[in-house]
């Protein structure tokens, strides 16, 4: 061929694979091989060399059930490098090899190794004998401290077990951990992988260390740098919630024996409890777990595809067992905690042994009630497996055990969703009938009613005093399991019997209005819209109440809302001194000690001042408007009402920026404004630096005691003049949607919200005017409470005459993701008892 230049050549036309040339004879008949290797001798030497060296790999074909899966292992290799990449790490290294040379190459040559150095069988087959230890012996509480003789200092990172566990030989856990120290060390540095073919001056390893050296190789050294390498990766994984690396890094810790440090295990057990989590299935919620996931844990396959199961199949099967061992490894080395144990649990009740992890959580509960000292809590997370496992499994009785247990745990603090799973499961077993057997052992747990519709009375009840509201999840779930535990019961459509016309709906599937009037016998559970005037239900006939704040529950938000003042000014101010928000706290009390020492007639209406004076002030010559504060003060005194105006400190200067950051002056007739309420107490300027709302808050919770007299303020509906309901009423169209206001107990700032929160409206003033005839229209934020509540069925007329044959309570539930009015109505039937029935 000819080049660029028109000159030959002849490595533009040879193959990378041709070993010879075929020149053809002059006469184009006779032709004659040459072997490259003779043309060119000096770049076949090359290709010999690299073949030699690809014959002498061959010859050492790594062993399959060493290697470690690629995917596992490209994760943690990515992982491992960025830990011996960091600036710090490298430091330490050093000094590491300072003190003994080679040491750092050889840890890094087995922790970046794609080999495992000990087979997995062997490997597993000793761990499985740890579990069986703990089982047998090592109850939960009972481990032996390994950290109790040092502390925290660097000393105490050392793993070595001769030199740093010299008083704890008779751990049974750590003379097998020593065991396989033992083991593994004399074939890391045996190991075919770790060897190369000596030369003829020095028998060497591949490492570069001699025969001599590496029997000399400090121990000690060797598990501490290791240790502090596997540490940094724990800490590495949990920055970055990863939990991947662990599959490799955990094996290796295994087969290394090695003994890590309390806050390296503790570490560990914080990544891998996140390991698998979706797969696990303990996030779903009333799901069914598979048959596969329990086959797969007592599978004997010991890897991947080669031993029989696929590599998916393989990273499921270590997110059931990474995080049960690395629990156990925890416990054995320290002491329980409540999250070793709840992975512990996790790992039982996925292998369906709900029995087993109930009575470990039992048994560390003991432990802890034993230990005055502990301050171990357990938590929600640890029971809900259990839970969830029992109503999966339609063992009604063992889940309402547990769920008593849950209920009578200080750490356990239950969602909306828990209930709606128990309640859910009693109905779809049927026991919420009005002929089911009872429920065995619900009477010897504490529940008054062991089946029926008083069952789901109480169990609703006690939901009702520990949430507001339901997800429309939980409402599907809820009609479906009532729809399953009522199918094709009584299908009559006479007035003796129950009769359910539910259908199990898509769990997607939105659920539809009904606002049909049901009939007195007819299961109901329906979604449903209140009339927002007078809270009556379309389909049950119940009327929704207004369920106000008791006595206590007032005092309580009084006194959060001091809390809430001295936390508001420390951030406001940006001083988190301990002291910064007392000044806010003391003002705040002396507010509320004037408004209950104060004589005269009480405060029944309570004004948001600088909410009514920017009231539809947004044209262009809005402004902080003192014309509209004193309408509303002349208005509602005209309703017999008693109007006390709170406004933040700037609103009582003569100028101020208002909420345009536009310099606002007050003119001559709004100064005589504020000083004609200021001087006749119905006024309250806020001090400097403090927030407003509170103060307007806590006034409308005040007892007032000196003014009341112990008099009740409220406002019957049957009054003529004045709005009805509860006094002070807090004038405000402040829709309380701040962050803050979250801080606040829920329940507490809900019921605050709709017994005293009042809107209003009218035509906004021009500087002083406004419209002719302008009135103020004011109506309760909320007619009815946005809380779970139980109410009677108004009684119905049949042929002329009261059905007085079925009863029950209509249970509305407000529904998250619903509109504010929209609720979940669950009412099931209850036959009467009485002589006019019988």
């Amino acid at each position: 061929n000819k080049n660029e230049k028109g000159n030959m050549s002849i490595f533009s036309a040879i193959s990378k694979s041709t070993t010879s040339l075929k020149i053809n004879g002059p006469d184009g008949t006779s032709s004659t091989s040459i072997l490259l290797s003779e043309l060119f001798p000096a770049l076949h030497k090359n290709d010999e060399e690299q073949s030699a060296s690809h014959g002498k790999e061959d010859a050492k074909m790594k062993n399959p059930k060493l290697m470690y899966d690629p995917v596992q292992f490209e994760s943690y290799h990515q992982a491992m490098t960025a830990v011996f990449d960091d600036p710090k790490m490298q430091r330490t290294i050093s000094k590491f090899e300072t003190r003994n040379e080679g040491i750092a190459e050889l840890v890094k040559g087995w922790l970046m190794n794609d080999e495992r150095i000990l087979e997995k069988e062997v490997v597993e087959e000793r761990w499985r004998g740890f579990k069986d230890s703990w089982k047998d012996g090592w109850a939960v509480g009972k481990a032996v401290s390994a950290n109790r003789n040092h502390g925290d200092n660097d000393s105490a990172r050392s793993s070595s077990v001769s030199e740093d566990y010299v008083h704890e030989e008779n751990s049974k856990f750590l003379s097998v951990l020593k065991e396989q120290q033992e083991i593994f060390q004399s074939k890391l540095l045996n190991q075919s992988t770790f060897e190369d073919e000596p030369d003829n001056s020095t028998e060497q390893t591949s490492n570069g260390f001699e025969e001599d050296q590496k029997k000399n190789l400090p121990s000690s050294q060797f598990w501490q740098l290791s240790e502090i390498l596997l540490a940094s990766l724990g800490r590495y994984c949990a920055r970055r919630a990863r939990s991947s690396p662990m599959e490799v890094a955990w094996y290796k810790v295994k087969e290394s024996g090695i003994v890590l440090s309390r806050d390296t295990i503790s570490n560990y057990l914080h990544v891998v409890s996140t390991m698998g989590i979706d797969l696990l299935g303990l996030n779903r919620f009333g799901s069914n777990r598979g048959s596969t996931h329990k086959s797969l844990l007592f599978s004997s396959s010991t890897g991947g595809s080669r031993g029989g199961i696929n590599e998916e199949d393989e990273s499921l099967n270590n997110a059931f067992r990474i995080p049960e061992e690395v629990s156990t490894y925890h416990d054995l080395l320290s002491r329980p905690t409540e999250s070793s144990v709840s992975l512990r649990v996790k790992a039982l009740t996925s292998k369906g042994d709900a029995k087993g992890a109930e009575e470990l959580l039992e048994n560390f509960k003991e432990s802890i009630l034993s230990d005055p000292d502990s301050k171990e809590l357990i938590r929600l997370r640890t029971y809900l497996p259990i839970f969830k496992l029992y109503c999966e499994s339609k063992n009604v009785s063992a889940a309402l055990s547990v769920f008593r247990q849950m209920q009578s745990t200080p750490g356990v603090i239950l969602d909306p969703e828990n209930y709606v799973l128990l309640l859910a499961t009693i109905a779809e077993n049927g026991f919420l009938r009005n002929d089911s057997p009872p429920i065995e052992g619900a009477i010897d747990i504490g529940y008054k009613h062991s089946c029926g519709p008083e069952l789901f009375d109480e169990i609703a009840t006690e939901m009702s005093n520990e949430a507001l509201e339901i997800t429309s999840a939980s409402a599907r779930r809820l009609y479906n399991s009532l729809a399953i535990g009522f199918e094709n019961k009584d299908d009559s459509t006479g007035h003796d019997s129950l009769i359910s016309t539910l259908k199990e709906v898509h769990p997607l599937a939105p659920m539809p209005l009904t606002m049909q009037p049901a009939q007195r016998n007819e299961l109901v559970a329906s979604r449903v819209i209140l009339d927002r005037s007078t809270g009556i239900c379309p389909v049950t006939n119940a009327h929704q109440r207004l369920i106000l704040l008791e006595p206590e529950q007032r005092k309580q938000l009084h006194d959060e809302l001091l809390e809430l003042s001295r936390e508001q000014y420390a951030n406001y101010t940006r001083d988190e001194s301990k002291n910064s928000g007392e000044r806010a706290a003391q003002e705040l009390r002396k507010f509320a000690d004037w408004l209950d020492t104060r004589e005269g007639e009480p405060y029944t209406a309570i004004v948001d001042g600088a909410n009514v004076a920017y009231y539809m002030q947004t044209f262009d010559k809005g402004k902080f408007n003192l014309h509209q504060i004193k309408f509303m003060v002349d208005t509602l005194e005209s309703l017999g009402e008693k109007p006390l105006v709170i406004i933040p400190f700037k609103y009582g200067s003569n100028e101020f920026y208002s909420s345009k950051k536009e310099l606002q002056r007050l003119d001559p007739i709004e100064r005589q404004i504020f000083k004609e309420l200021n001087s006749s107490e119905k006024l309250y300027r806020v001090p400097p630096r403090c927030l407003d709302d509170y103060y307007w808050m806590l006034a409308s919770v005040s007892d007032q005691t000196a003014s009341r007299k112990g008099r009740d303020l409220s406002v019957p509906s049957s009054d003529p003049k004045r709005w009805p309901g509860t006094r002070p009423a807090l004038i405000s169209n402040d829709q309380m949607r701040d962050h803050k206001y979250g801080l606040l107990d829920p329940r507490l700032f809900r019921r605050w919200y709709g017994c005293h929160m009042v809107n209003y409206n009218f035509s906004a003033f021009v500087n002083g005017e406004c419209v002719v005839g302008n009135e103020i229209g004011f109506s309760q934020a909320d007619f009815f409470s946005r809380e779970i509540q139980a109410n009677k069925c108004s009684v119905e007329e049949v042929d002329g005459e009261e059905n007085n044959i079925w009863g029950g309570n209509a249970w509305h539930f407000p529904v998250s993701d619903w509109d504010l009015d929209e609720r979940f109505v669950v009412r099931i039937p209850k036959r009467q008892k009485n002589e006019s029935t019988k």
